[in-house]
């Protein structure tokens, strides 16, 4: 990975938030691309997902083994490779959108990731999530990935932090 930054919280009204990332990877537009949208790559940073690549399609994520922590959307914009948004609709939570952007930048790609609609107090563990996740993503294939719950453990007091200034 080229760059990594912290995620940031901004505040929408309504009880809402959005977190936003911008991180340049060591991948290709397609590469990339892939790793956002099939459901093989995704296993590898994110969890099981079914996805119907279309406007209209359906997204289906589950973060364990469990059956409780399962996302569920549909494709609401889609321009492949440089941009996938969807809804997001996960148990107790009101709906909001996950919107993914590329751009080829220098010899890299950047990634784009605004989580938007998000309930106020759910915001920082959005973020602390979101940043373990795309840890994950950059480690996408090497000998050894950092460990989710760790990575979120360590990031959500930041997180909080952040939350509570905006």
């Amino acid at each position: 990975m080229l760059a990594q930054t912290f995620g940031r919280i901004t505040r929408e009204g309504d009880g809402r938030a959005t977190v936003h990332f911008e991180r340049v990877y060591d991948y290709g537009l397609e590469e990339l691309w892939a790793a956002l949208t099939e459901p093989e790559q995704l296993r590898g940073w994110l969890g099981e997902v079914e996805i119907d690549l279309r406007v209209g399609g359906r997204v289906v994520i589950r973060f364990d083994d469990s059956g409780e922590q399962i996302t569920e959307g549909i494709i609401r914009e889609l321009d492949p490779p440089r941009l996938l948004e969807y809804d997001w609709t996960y148990p107790g939570e009101t709906e909001s959108v996950l919107r993914l952007e590329l751009e080829p930048r220098g010899e890299g790609t950047l990634l784009v990731l605004d989580h938007r609609r998000l309930p106020d107090a759910a915001a920082a563990g959005y973020g602390a999530g979101w940043h373990s996740h795309l840890d994950a993503l950059a480690a996408l294939g090497a000998s050894s990935r950092p460990d989710w719950d760790t990575r979120f453990a360590e990031l959500l007091p930041d997180y909080r932090v952040a939350a509570e200034r905006v």
